[in-house]
């Protein structure tokens, strides 16, 4: 069993690699699958361009044999979607997939291009976020009950930093230190990714 895990990753931080390494453990996975998104069909856009956020991806798991990233949505470009890159993951593969998702993105989970067929196509895997776990549980059982059986609520540890707070230190000149693999950090600062 493979665990997909997209996102925007901008940039990729120590919340991410601790989620996924807390999921692989206690999902028993094979494999962390990480995806950057060329384009997140919610966001408003990304800061970084998708070529840096990739690389940035594969310096943070570099090492990991259990933690691979798979550059699909980088290289189709466009919109991704996530139930695009489940079908090609599935044919590609042919593992049982599991997608790995913050509470935060499940609350939106109504909002996702053919969200039935992304629960048909992988079990999803809702982690605490921002602590809002017990909404997201609310959140299934108002909204898709039928789908109960299809979505695993996982506890992980607690890591208090995002992308967004990461990017903001940056551009005001402060420190990140701590807060991403330092191969991502000197990756980011040698190309003044953020500054601007």
């Amino acid at each position: 069993m493979y665990l997909v895990f997209g996102g925007s990753f901008d940039p990729v931080h120590f919340g991410h690699v601790l989620l996924a390494r807390d999921a692989l453990e206690r999902l028993k996975a094979e494999k962390v699958l990480f995806i950057p998104a060329y384009k997140a069909p919610l966001k408003e856009g990304h800061a970084a361009p998708p070529e840096d956020r990739l690389r940035m991806l594969r310096l943070a798991v570099e090492g990991e044999d259990r933690f691979a990233v798979e550059d699909y949505e980088v290289k189709k470009g466009g919109t991704s979607y996530t139930v695009d890159t489940l079908k090609y993951l599935r044919n590609k593969y042919g593992k049982e997939l599991y997608l790995l998702l913050g509470a935060d993105a499940f609350l939106n989970f109504h909002r996702w291009r053919e969200p039935e067929e992304v629960a048909r196509l992988a079990r999803l895997v809702v982690a605490d976020r921002e602590g809002k776990l017990a909404e997201a549980e609310r959140y299934l059982t108002e909204r898709f009950p039928h789908l109960k059986e299809r979505v695993l609520f996982l506890k992980t540890r607690r890591f208090d930093v995002s992308s967004t707070e990461i990017r903001k230190r940056i551009k005001e000149g402060r420190s990140v230190y701590g807060m991403l693999p330092e191969a991502v950090e000197r990756y980011v600062l040698r190309k003044g990714l953020y500054r601007a």
